[in-house]
């Protein structure tokens, strides 16, 4: 027999999401499970006066092949973002990358193996999870409380996983698998709106976060696609800047301008960048350069904090009516209180919500199960995740009346469902 010359790699699990979401444009079907912005936020108009400028002023540029860091003058606008939030950054140490997912796999190619750890929270986003699982890392849960992550249980799980050592760039040379150990690996947060669950870690928390990872030898990932959907505040400092000689802090436009023109960034230490490059170059050459000069044009054109202002706006009314309906339908407590901002509520279910999610379709309406969130699937059984952004706000109340009478249904009672909460 000859010998295969093709190695095993980890299985990537499906995407829950994914599967969902091919049903979210049958007819009447009302869709609460994507994480989908609103149609109506969505540019449109000045996105096409964007392209329509890039085209008749450097079309010959745009539609050819560029750089494999990314389109100079957006790096230095998301530098001069990212500077002006209180993290000094310059366009050197930005690579733009297809999407924030594409720049999570990036990260992970780079230092991950299998076997490696990732310590992180859980929930966890289901895009994280699913890439992190795909290049065989073991997933860690950390300790929380509705704040997200304790500083005192990551750092002790830190000491305990790993013989601390010498801080610096220890993980720039890729590890050659006849003659490594297991790696230090990464710690991944979304410290801001977190997905699903909507927690916001607190300014004083990102800094003891950050103290508790003195000695850790890895890196840590930090995440950042809602800090601009905060309703009633600005953006908040990142723990990043706390550690940023031994951070990787990834970004995207997908859930602020448009998720199409797959635009994300990473913003990492310079000598960080010079070795992710090569690999980024053999994913794709470089990120959509199109893609990259309309959005910057966007950017320079267009007042953006208006637009996310107009976004926020709406997202909040979403959300108000989407929680007084799932009240009046019993689907949570009276006294329940969402997130202060985001795309989702995460909700406690008294049934196993695989079971509704596979039922709710059946009636109409589209969720994603909790065990979309968890290492261990059975973990999330009892939870649910519902986007209320890209629901249309006529058809809020008709989903969730349909939501709570397939509940009841796989209840066996028409009694009213008292143990499902917002989880916060």
């Amino acid at each position: 027999m000859t010998e295969s010359i093709y190695h095993p790699t980890p299985r990537i699990r499906r995407s829950v999401v994914r599967d969902i979401l091919a049903f979210h444009n049958r007819p009447d079907m009302v869709p609460f499970a994507g994480g989908l912005p609103d149609p109506a936020t969505l540019p449109v108009a000045a996105i096409a006066r964007s392209a329509q400028y890039v085209l008749a002023r450097q079309g010959a540029v745009a539609l050819q092949y560029g750089t494999t860091e990314g389109y100079e003058p957006l790096r230095q606008y998301i530098a001069n973002y990212l500077s002006e939030g209180g993290f000094p950054s310059t366009a050197d140490e930005i690579l733009i990358t297809s999407g924030s997912q594409q720049g999570m796999d990036l990260i992970s190619r780079w230092l991950l193996q299998p076997g490696d750890p990732v310590y992180t929270v859980e929930p966890l986003y289901n895009g994280a999870l699913q890439n992190f699982e795909g290049h065989g890392a073991s997933i860690y849960p950390l300790a929380t409380d509705n704040e997200g992550p304790l500083p005192s249980a990551l750092q002790h799980t830190l000491k305990d996983r790993h013989e601390n050592r010498p801080g610096g760039f220890v993980s720039l040379s890729p590890r050659r698998k006849e003659s490594r150990n297991r790696g230090p690996g990464l710690v991944y947060l979304q410290p801001t709106l977190d997905n699903p669950s909507g927690r916001i870690v607190s300014p004083e928390r990102r800094r003891s976060l950050a103290r508790a990872m003195t000695g850790f030898s890895g890196w840590l990932l930090e995440e950042d696609p809602y800090g601009e959907l905060m309703f009633d505040r600005n953006r908040f400092q990142y723990i990043s800047s706390f550690r940023s000689h031994q951070s990787l802090l990834l970004g995207s436009f997908s859930k602020i301008v448009s998720p199409s023109l797959r635009i994300g960034w990473i913003r990492a230490p310079r000598k960080a960048i010079d070795t992710m490059l090569p690999l980024k170059q053999s994913m794709d050459l470089h990120t959509n350069l199109f893609s990259q000069m309309v959005l910057h044009r966007f950017l320079e054109d267009t007042d953006l904090q208006e637009h996310l202002n107009l976004t926020r706006k709406e997202y909040a009314r979403k959300q108000k009516i989407t929680l007084a309906a799932l009240k009046k339908y019993g689907l949570v407590s009276a006294s329940a209180v969402a997130p202060a901002g985001g795309m989702f509520l995460w909700l406690r279910s008294p049934v196993d919500s695989d079971e509704l999610a596979k039922l709710a379709l059946k009636y109409g309406v589209a969720i994603v199960p909790g065990s979309a969130f968890f290492s261990q699937p059975e973990d999330g059984k009892e939870f649910y995740r519902l986007n209320f952004t890209a629901v249309d706000m006529d058809s809020i109340e008709v989903g969730v009346e349909r939501l709570a009478r397939a509940m009841k249904t796989l209840q066996g009672s028409v009694a009213t469902i008292e143990k499902s909460t917002v989880y916060v």
